[in-house]
């Protein structure tokens, strides 16, 4: 048996990446250098370190509860990861052991010992128990793809039986593979051209219309070649369709034209850049990254614009977060101590209004459509509202029980002019939240591991999520129901709509991008 340190530090990375603590597995990941050991990500399935504990801790377990004749003690209590790090609790256990089995001999010489065991409520089977007939009559009115011939495959635990949804057809699905994990997806706004971002360092852009077409693939790298394994962390389509912004783990920031060629670099943060968002007329690019500050680009121009500072005392060790709310306004955020919310405007050395409320750090910030209001999910496990008109929060959203990492307005209806929110969290659900009133309206539950990414259909009628635990899954955004789900071959990082609402795009760390056609 061998144990490396680059193995150990990849699997701590990926617990901390699966686990949604996406600013620590950034800092993690430059510190220890894991880009540059010879893992192949795509072969370590999900829950990988988890796995690994579970399985000392029960050789732990056994190794205090068996003596040396093979009895088992059934009144023995359960070992915790701690306890079992613990030198002592050896001898504690096995004294305890000792007097048990002592007790028995002179109490019931005469009687058998009776061992049971209990039936491990965490061990799941597949079981097929439903028919086709059924699911197609349940699900007749619902919209999506047909279901597939035959008795669907489900994941039941001991206890209870899960009855699983009707499964996305297979022929709707195709697969759009990197060399390494795919980390983000954007469709162009205009039409069916899907850009992804990855751990391989490339930009591949789709065209869905044309299934022999091959994708245009740009290398976000220049010229230093340990640029060559460094992720793509985020993406972003001008409104007109006819530019997309790419970031990466080195710093650099780069504009393209729809076809690929490049028109702007820029290395301005003097290290990684974790969001970028152009304006709602595409003249200006905001980026944040890892130093206390966001800086907008004039794209006609190819240079930077302005830089804005939140450094106070050095409290903000990156900025995490940026959106726009109109063509000159935008708020930041960023990871540390200072969870203060800024939101400045183009000509303004300093922010125009500091939002104060949360108790831990933000991971993320949206505005509503009609820049009405802003929403911001934290560490602290609330989301809250604010608006330009009010120095406080008009509502903390409480309820989840782990941290909030994405949040999503449901598109506006002009004539209702309701303002809905919807959450998702490490506790494995999505929240849906009446704005006005802060009420939860909806809670998704049917993921098992924390839920990374969200997206409403661009009716607002139905809601996409991906998981840690592999699969993403359609909601009817009114009732709660879910009406699809599929399990793919790594965890969802990204899910998004095209324009139409006709297909659903999602990343996926096993180096593959998944793309489902939905039947009218």
């Amino acid at each position: 048996m061998c144990m490396t340190s680059d193995e150990v530090n990849y699997l701590v990375y990926r617990y901390l990446q699966e686990s949604g603590f996406e600013h620590s597995a950034f800092v993690f990941n430059l510190e220890s250098h894991i880009n540059s050991c010879n893992i192949d990500g795509t072969l370590v399935p999900p829950g990988a370190l988890v796995t690994i504990l579970q399985k000392g801790l029960q050789f732990v377990q056994a190794e205090v509860t068996l003596s040396d004749g093979g009895i088992v003690s059934t009144d023995s209590e359960n070992l915790s990861l701690i306890e079992a790090v613990i030198p002592d609790i050896y001898g504690i256990n096995t004294k305890s052991l000792n007097t048990i089995l002592n007790k028995s001999d002179s109490n019931d010489m005469d009687e058998d010992n009776e061992i049971k065991v209990e039936p491990d409520t965490d061990v799941t089977m597949m079981m097929d128990h439903r028919d086709n007939d059924t699911l197609t009559a349940e699900n007749s009115n619902e919209p999506g793809v047909d279901p597939p011939n035959g008795s669907p495959v489900v994941s039941v635990k001991t206890e209870e039986v899960l009855e699983e949804p009707v499964v996305i057809n297979k022929e709707n699905i195709r697969l759009f593979p990197h060399d390494k994990e795919v980390f983000s997806c954007a469709w162009n706004p205009t039409n069916d051209k899907l850009a992804t971002g990855s751990g391989d360092s490339t930009i591949r852009i789709w065209d869905i219309t044309d299934p022999t077409s091959e994708p245009i693939v740009i290398k976000h790298a220049t010229c230093n070649a340990a640029d060559k394994k460094l992720d793509i962390t985020a993406l972003d389509w001008s409104s007109n369709g006819d530019m997309l912004a790419s970031s990466c783990l080195n710093g650099s920031a780069k504009i393209f034209k729809s076809n690929g060629t490049l028109l702007h670099t820029f290395k301005i943060h003097g290290g990684p850049i974790f969001a970028l968002k152009f304006n709602c007329k595409g003249q200006y690019l905001v980026t944040g990254g890892m130093n206390p500050s966001a800086i907008v680009i004039d794209v006609p121009a190819g240079r930077q614009y302005q830089e804005y500072k939140f450094n106070e005392g050095n409290q903000i060790e990156a900025t995490m977060d940026v959106a726009w709310q109109n063509h000159n306004t935008f708020a930041a955020c960023g990871a540390g101590s200072n969870t203060t919310i800024y939101v400045c405007r183009l000509g303004i050395d300093k922010p125009i209004k500091c939002f104060k409320g949360h108790d831990k750090e933000v991971n993320v910030i949206r505005w509503d459509s009609t820049g009405s209001y802003l929403a911001s999910g934290s560490e602290d496990r609330t989301a809250r509202i604010w608006s330009l008109r009010s120095d406080t929060c008009i509502h903390t959203l409480q309820g989840h029980t782990g941290c909030v990492e994405v949040i999503r307005w449901m598109p506006c209806k002009q004539k209702e002019k309701k303002f809905m929110l919807a959450t998702a969290s490490q506790d494995n659900t999505v929240r849906l939240w009446m704005v006005e009133t802060g009420e939860c309206l909806q809670t998704y539950n049917r993921h098992t591991s924390a839920v990374l990414t969200i997206a409403f259909s661009p009716c607002g009628k139905f809601l996409a999520s991906g998981s840690v635990d592999r699969c993403f899954k359609i909601w009817n955004v009114s009732d709660g129901t879910l009406i699809n789900n599929y399990q793919g071959g790594g965890v969802i990082s990204e899910v998004c709509w095209n324009t139409s609402g006709d297909k659903i795009a999602a990343s996926s760390n096993d180096a593959n991008v998944i793309v489902v056609q939905l039947s009218k």
